[in-house]
């Protein structure tokens, strides 16, 4: 999902740069305490929210239509919804002719409707939480979205998935999602990382990163835009053993 907001990187540790500093302290202590747990040099296993853990393409048409409907541009299509579906904010707002001064309007309207939304119509695909709560006994387990920071807090809370996400980002400006992973892989020396997501770009960061890309048919990609993932799964059972066979588990 791309409604991303352009916000100051923080200033701090790369494990929970750009969160907000309780939220953020929680991820850390959390992160390493399961490191500790896991073993001195734990797995890292990285999810994207929408298309992936989120089953968010009717989340994603309302809040658009919301949003640029509060800001005067009338009614848009979910087709015209859809095509947001990936690239960032500020592509999204380039094509919506949103210049500059009317940026802060549209970062805080697409903010407070994600929210809104999460609590009526926010929901995960099925046997996403049963393939969370395994792997989380194998490897540390991160969300890192292209949505905002609340956006995300708002989804692990609404969706229960607290015991199971260790790390979590937003977006934040100047970062990529390649630099947030290889950040995270860092501070916990990580033997391995898997990024499992549904957008091209997803396995583009992946690879990037330099860590395994696992690709989801059931969110907004296609098989043949994935088609340079290292596997490609059209269920969350099927992740699950993905994940565990890249780890040499299963």
């Amino acid at each position: 999902m791309s409604r991303e907001q352009t916000r100051p990187c923080a200033q701090g540790t790369g494990v929970w740069q750009g969160h907000a500093p309780a939220r953020a302290e929680a991820d850390v202590r959390r992160a390493f305490s399961m490191r500790e747990a896991l073993c001195e040099r734990p797995a890292l296993i990285v999810f994207d929210l929408d298309g992936t853990i989120a089953d968010s393409r009717e989340l994603a048409r309302e809040s658009y239509k919301r949003v640029f409907r509060k800001m005067g541009y009338g009614e848009i299509t979910s087709e015209q919804a859809d095509a947001f579906n990936g690239p960032d904010a500020d592509e999204v707002c380039r094509v919506m002719g949103i210049g500059a001064d009317r940026r802060p309007l549209y970062d805080a309207l697409i903010d407070r409707t994600d929210v809104e939304l999460v609590g009526t119509i926010g929901k995960m695909f099925p046997g996403t939480g049963e393939m969370l709560a395994a792997l989380a006994d194998h490897a540390v387990l991160a969300i890192l979205t292209n949505g905002s920071h609340a956006y995300c807090d708002a989804c692990i809370d609404a969706f229960g998935l607290g015991p199971y996400i260790a790390l979590h980002s937003g977006f934040v400006s100047g970062v990529t999602k390649a630099e947030r992973i290889a950040m995270w892989e860092r501070e916990l020396s990580a033997r391995r990382v898997i990024c499992v997501g549904d957008r091209c770009t997803d396995i583009e960061n992946a690879r990037r990163a330099g860590a395994i890309a696992i690709g989801v048919t059931y969110g907004m990609g296609t098989a043949e835009e994935l088609a340079g993932a290292d596997s490609l799964c059209a269920t969350p059972q099927e992740v699950e053993r993905a994940c565990l066979r890249a780890l040499g588990g299963g």
